[in-house]
């Protein structure tokens, strides 16, 4: 019992990192970031912060968000204030400290590479975090909150939670910068393949455990 609760920690502990990084790849890749990127990357725009600040600020208003909805105190919702902080640390760790964001990239022939491995490495990570069932991340506990609330189903919901991102990111693009930022081709291609790639990981696991 102890190795198996050992492993989950580590799992999630390497899928946190995981997803950080993929969102680091999309900011350095510049075709555009997954939709649950897109609004704080936006807000770092508009109020000249770091894409992690950026990050820890929205995911703060979706734990606010879900405790007024639920109205009452849920330790599994607070807990995800302590996600926000350290994911938004993790962000700007891959991209400041480590210096991800300083690579110079040239043409679609090296954003591209890079932005598909954001993909990758967003899928890998949220498949790693929903395995090891801890903490979520406070855009899936809104979400997992929203489902319960409404009695849909969780996908329903998470499509809908991913259109309103792309239509608040371009609102706020439009209204604050002026023009539409961080929606682009990465927006699409992450829309198309992350979920497909979850499912793969899934089916790879699956197909693993009964060989």
């Amino acid at each position: 019992m102890k190795a198996k609760m050992l492993f989950r920690i580590i799992l999630y502990i390497i899928g946190l990192n995981v997803l950080a990084l993929g969102t680091t790849l999309f900011a350095c890749g510049k075709l555009g970031v997954s939709s649950l990127v897109s609004v704080p990357q936006t807000l770092s725009f508009i109020i000249h912060t770091t894409l992690g600040h950026a990050t820890t600020i929205f995911f703060i208003i979706l734990v606010l968000i879900q405790l007024i909805i639920v109205r009452r105190f849920e330790l599994k919702i607070v807990l995800q204030l302590v996600l926000a902080f350290v994911f938004g640390w993790l962000v700007d760790f891959y991209g400041l400290t480590v210096g991800l964001k300083r690579i110079p990239l040239n043409g679609y022939a090296e954003r591209i590479p890079v932005t598909l491995l954001a993909i990758l490495c967003t899928a890998l990570g949220i498949f790693m975090m929903v395995k090891a069932a801890f903490v979520l991340i406070p855009a899936d506990g809104f979400v997992n909150v929203i489902s319960e609330k409404l009695h849909k189903p969780f996908g329903q919901m998470k499509f809908c939670f991913d259109a309103s991102m792309i239509v608040i990111t371009i609102i706020l693009g439009l209204v604050f910068l002026h023009h539409i930022t961080s929606i682009g081709i990465g927006t699409v291609l992450a829309v198309l393949f992350v979920g497909q790639l979850i499912n793969l990981f899934n089916y790879i696991v699956d197909k693993t455990k009964k060989a």
